[in-house]
């Protein structure tokens, strides 16, 4: 037996003229995917850029408020040394 006949309705012309159609598709599409790909490896640059800003606003504010808090309890930074030396 046999494996089934694919049954053809179009004209050779209209073929061809899907296939150039699904290419320029498929060309448009991959030019796309590149842009895509491009943007998000920059995205990716900008996320560890403001990871590392965001780090460094937190680690200044801990700064600032050890530095408060230090004044509050009258102590030195040689005080604060001292004591975990201890």
């Amino acid at each position: 037996m046999r494996g089934k006949r694919r049954v053809v309705e179009l004209t050779s012309e209209k073929v061809k003229a899907q296939i150039a159609s699904t290419e320029e598709q498929i060309t448009k599409l991959t030019d796309e995917l590149k842009t895509l790909k491009l943007q998000k490896k920059n995205l990716s640059k900008d996320l560890v850029a403001a990871e590392k800003k965001e780090a460094a606003v937190k680690e200044e504010q801990s700064m600032k408020d050890l530095a408060k808090l230090l004044r509050e309890k009258g102590l030195s930074v040689e005080d604060v040394r001292n004591m975990l030396d201890k």
